[in-house]
Order: C-alpha cells, then sequence, then structure tokens
C-alpha cells in the first residue's frame, strides 16, 4: 500500500493484511514459540517494461478504501488527509523534488529538480535548483516561492494550519528565494533527515499562505503538479477519473485514464473477477485466493513498509493506568497472530517488536519482545499491580468489572478478524472484549474524536523512519486535535530524545538514541505493535509497471497494457 507516501508523517492504514479465516486458524490456537525469520521480498514486485514496449492508451481501473471527501480533506498534509488511500489516490498528480530510489534512498526527480545540495553543515543549509518547466495545471509556474509558503505552512509556527506533521520545517530558521527557481534554506540547528522536506509535495503560494483555502480541499484534490490530472469527481458515486495534464512537461503517460473507485474491501476481489477493476491489494486470504481465479490473474510481492499494531485510548478508563495497557500488551498472542496473517499468502512471518524501524532496517531492535514478552503470568500480575482482583473468572475493582472493546471499520475484514483473535487473545486472562462496528468512513474520525477505547490499523512508515515516528508518540494530543497520537498520553522525555535523534548527523549514535526512545515508549506502552506484512498485489497479466514496492513509487508516466 505504500506506493507513495508524505515524508514527515506515518498514514494510518485503515486494513492491514488480514488474518486468515478462523477456520484456518482458530482464534484459540495453541501460540507458537518458534520464531521465524521474515521471508526476503523484493524491494519492487513488478519487472520493468520499457515504455517503447506497451501499449499507447487504454484505461487503469483500480479501488481505494474511502477518498479524500470521505476522510475529510484531500491536502495530504493535513490530519485528516494524510491517510494511504488519499495519498495513493494523488500520487499521478503529484511530484516533489527528491524521488525514493529502490532500495530506499533518494535523489533528484529532474521533472522538479535539476540540483539538491548540502551547501553548508555550520550552519546546515540547502540549495534547491528547480526545473523551470514545471508548472501547476492551469499552466502557471511552479516556483520557489510555493515552496516558500509550504515551507512556513509545515513549520507549525501559524496554528491555525492544520498540518499532520511540523517534524523538519519547525526547524528551519531561515528560507531564501534567490530566483523564481531557486532557493536555499537553512536549519536552526542540525536535522538529520532534511531529505525528507523535499519528498513533501508544494501547495501552490495563495493557497498555503491562507489557512483557510489549506483546509478548503474537503471535496477536491489541490492542483496538479504531477502527468495527470483529476478530470471528473463524483463525490456520490465515489468514482474519481484522472486523466493525462495537458500541460506535462515530462514524458507523456500511456494511458488513457486513470480511475478510481472507493470499494470496500471485501468487495474489492469480486470487482476484479468481474473486470470492473485491474488489479486489488491483498488484505486477507479470502481475497487472495479469489482474485487468483480469475483468468491470466497474477499475484506480485514485495517488502513493506507498513505495520499492524493496536492503539490503546490512554484517557479511556481503564486504558488510562499504564500497568492494564501493559498487561493487554503481554497476553496478545503476536507471534499466532503474524502466523495466521502472513503464511496463507506464501511469506513468512515475524512479529514486530520496534515502534521506529521496520525488521530488516539499520537500528531495529526486539524492544517489544526483550521488554514485554507474552507471558499470561506476567499479565495478570500487571493487572493486579493496577489493584484488579481476580475471582470466578472476572476481574474487577472498586465495585467494577474489567471489560474492553475494539472499535473496527464495517466491511475490512482484516481488522474485524485481528480484533477477533485480540478478543481470544485476552479471554484467556478472563477480560471480555467486545467488537465495535462503525463504518469504515467513520471509522478514523470517531479514533481521533477518542471516541474509542482499543484499535487495531495500521501504520505506513516513510523513508525517514525517525523522524516520521515522532508525531505518533509525541507530544501529548487532546481528542479532535490536530495530530496522530490517537493514544492521546505521552512521556514527557520523549520531547528531548526525538530533539537530540533529529539534530545527531552521526549516525551510529542517532540509532543508540531511537533505542531509548523505544524503552521510554515500551515503558508506558501507548501502541503494540503485532507484525509487519509484505506488500501483495494481484493483477492483471497484461498490467505494467504497477504494483507493489518497498520504498520506489510507481513511475505514471510508465504505467501501461502490453496488450
Amino acid at each position: 500500500m505504500n506506493r507513495r507516501t508524505t515524508a514527515l508523517a506515518a498514514v494510518a492504514v485503515l486494513g492491514a493484511t488480514g488474518l486468515a479465516l478462523a477456520g484456518c486458524a482458530q482464534p484459540n490456537a495453541t501460540p507458537t514459540n518458534t520464531k521465524s525469520e521474515a521471508a526476503q521480498l523484493p524491494l519492487v514486485g513488478w519487472t520493468d517494461v520499457p515504455a517503447s514496449q506497451l501499449q499507447q492508451g487504454g484505461t487503469l481501473n483500480l479501488a481505494v478504501l474511502s477518498s479524500g471527501t470521505d476522510e475529510g480533506n484531500w491536502n495530504i498534509s493535513t490530519t485528516q488527509g494524510a491517510n494511504v488511500p488519499v495519498v495513493n489516490m494523488q500520487a499521478p498528480i503529484m511530484g516533489t523534488p527528491y524521488k525514493a530510489t529502490k532500495d530506499g534512498g533518494v535523489e533528484p526527480d529532474p521533472n522538479y529538480a535539476t540540483s539538491i545540495e548540502l551547501t553548508s553543515k555550520d550552519p546546515q543549509t540547502v540549495d534547491v535548483k528547480l526545473n523551470d518547466k514545471a508548472v501547476w495545471e492551469d499552466g502557471t509556474p511552479l516556483t520557489a516561492n510555493d515552496y516558500k509558503a509550504t515551507f512556513a505552512a509545515l513549520s507549525g509556527k501559524n496554528d491555525k494550519f492544520n498540518i499532520a506533521s511540523s517534524a523538519g520545517f519547525d526547524q528551519v530558521s531561515s528560507f531564501d528565494v534567490k530566483s523564481d527557481y531557486e532557493f536555499t534554506f537553512t536549519f536552526s540547528s542540525p536535522y538529520a533527515d532534511w531529505q525528507a522536506l523535499l519528498t513533501t509535495p508544494a501547495v501552490p503560494k495563495a493557497i498555503a499562505s491562507d489557512p483557510d483555502k489549506w483546509a478548503s480541499f474537503t471535496t477536491k484534490p489541490l492542483p496538479s503538479s504531477g502527468p495527470f490530472v483529476m478530470s471528473k469527481i463524483d463525490n456520490n458515486a465515489k468514482v474519481y477519473t484522472e486523466t493525462p495534464n495537458p500541460n506535462w512537461w515530462g514524458e507523456k503517460p500511456k494511458l488513457d485514464k486513470i480511475t478510481w473507485t472507493v470499494i470496500d474491501q471485501g468487495s474489492q476481489a469480486q470487482a476484479f473477477s468481474n473486470n470492473e477493476i485491474n488489479a486489488v491489494e491483498v488484505q486477507d486470504v479470502d481475497t487472495y485466493t479469489a482474485a487468483l481465479k480469475k483468468s491470466g490473474a497474477k499475484a506480485l510481492n514485495s517488502g513493506g513498509l507498513t505495520y499492524s499494531q493496536i492503539t490503546f485510548n490512554g484517557l479511556q478508563a481503564p486504558l488510562d493506568d499504564v500497568n492494564v495497557r501493559k498487561a493487554i500488551a503481554q497476553a496478545v498472542d503476536r507471534e499466532l497472530m503474524a502466523k495466521t496473517a502472513n503464511e496463507p499468502l506464501g511469506v513468512q512471518a515475524t512479529t514486530m517488536g520496534d515502534w521506529l524501524f521496520m525488521p530488516g532496517q539499520k537500528g531495529y531492535t526486539d524492544t517489544m519482545g526483550e521488554k514485554l514478552p507474552y507471558d499470561l503470568d506476567a499479565a495478570k500480575k500487571s493487572l493486579e499491580t493496577a489493584g484488579w482482583t481476580n475471582a470466578d473468572g472476572k476481574w474487577t475493582k472498586d465495585g467494577k468489572t474489567l471489560k474492553l472493546s475494539v472499535i473496527i471499520p464495517q466491511g475490512t475484514k482484516s481488522n474485524e478478524l485481528r480484533a477477533q483473535q485480540i478478543q481470544a487473545s485476552l479471554k484467556k486472562i478472563d477480560i471480555d472484549v467486545t467488537l465495535d462496528p462503525v463504518p469504515s468512513a467513520d471509522y478514523f474520525t470517531n479514533i481521533m474524536a477518542g471516541k474509542y477505547e482499543m484499535a487495531t490499523f495500521g501504520w505506513q512508515g516513510t523513508l525517514f523512519p525517525i523522524s516520521s515516528s515522532e508525531s505518533l508518540f509525541y507530544p501529548e494530543m487532546k481528542p479532535g486535535g490536530d495530530g496522530q497520537n490517537f493514544a492521546f498520553v505521552t512521556d514527557e522525555k520523549l520531547g528531548d530524545l526525538w530533539s537530540q535523534a533529529n539534530s545527531e548527523l552521526d549516525q551510529s549514535k542517532r540509532l543508540k538514541i531511537a533505542q531509548q526512545i523505544n524503552e521510554v515508549i515500551a515503558g508506558y506502552m501507548p501502541m503494540l505493535p503485532i507484525y509487519p506484512y509484505p506488500n501483495v498485489t494481484v493483477v492483471d497479466k497484461n498490467l505494467a509497471n504497477y504494483g507493489p514496492s518497498t520504498f520506489m513509487s510507481v513511475d505514471w508516466t510508465k504505467v501501461g497494457f502490453t496488450e
């Protein structure tokens, strides 16, 4: 699901790769104690086909779980817009000075920047020369002043701007426009992930200078700066059509049209079989099996940056007690959940033990496994420490019985099945858990408003995991406020630690600070990581240059059909 992502804010994923159906792995199955290594998956799931070998024209039909209208904003730098489906839908109409490489590095995208240089380390200064052919969809030049206004909006200095994260931008002390197509920006203190700022799309100055306009894109996307434009919007039918940008200055796209239709997860395999869509991102074994029955279908997979987790509402009793949160963390059988989630898709699984890095990334440690391993007896002791007493198979305290709930989006099978295993795990220590289904369009709205106890969804990471993870844990967030800390609690030590990590240019020292951050998070347990999962997409066999990848974005000018 990581086609393209905001660089400085992790992105919420409605449905993570799903658990196998109960018939394949019963929720009360015996937990496995044998750890397995994650399979070595490719960084890019598709085989590159030269554009010259593709037909000119054709329509690519794709599905998403929600639109920017559903989520509340199409501006991906807002709290509501920083959502994977919203980002994915707009990938063909956006571009940035830096683009991701196959192995997770970055390089200038010549369509947007001809040169990017770190010209000084003290003070840390970056010089950017823009492509003078780049324009907005109406033909207006894309200039340094657009970037200046975007940087200012994302700095967090004006609290009237609704932003998902100010990380990095809040460290920019000066921004100098040298010409229409060249600018420099300087940091107040060293900022290790400086390249991340240039993987965030610019917004036109007229919009980025006005907080009301910035937040006003509730029913349509911002102006295009990519090879496609959003040419038709049907918010009632939830069908969105993109066609080639007549003012695009780069390579001509092969496709005539891209359509995005909002289809719930449980219906996407059928839509694929009916030729309503050309690809389906697999979130559960039912979808995987059904989609592969289509004639000519093929499965593509790659490593991923997304992990499933359980977020606890730290303001909601009894989860406002850290010992209750720790008890749940030690009672949830994460290893069984990992196995039943990924093995039916042909991929070995591993649990997720780090809150910043993915398994395989430099810096990853199994902090969760070391600090709070699966241990039902320890979980019960944590509840006793919190003042709960177990009698007759029930935990009580001050006349109240310990009960919990998990909010789930209707029609998203992976969330429901994962919630069922959480329910089965906690039943083993006498905690009753009910499932609280809500319309999928209301799911994140309720979470952000604090109208939930536990929630299990995915977080999609970025190329810059240390800085992009900060907003999930720090600062403390109020329900209904701006930000991504949906647990609504924090540990104040994190503020100083993240400041150190974001300014440390020595990578080995930086990783040591990251480990301290992990240990602090384990200490107050706002979120329980469960397992990372691969990207799996089933596509029509004649679709080329589209599919899953770990880091690299799809080149939308090269997506097309071989016949």
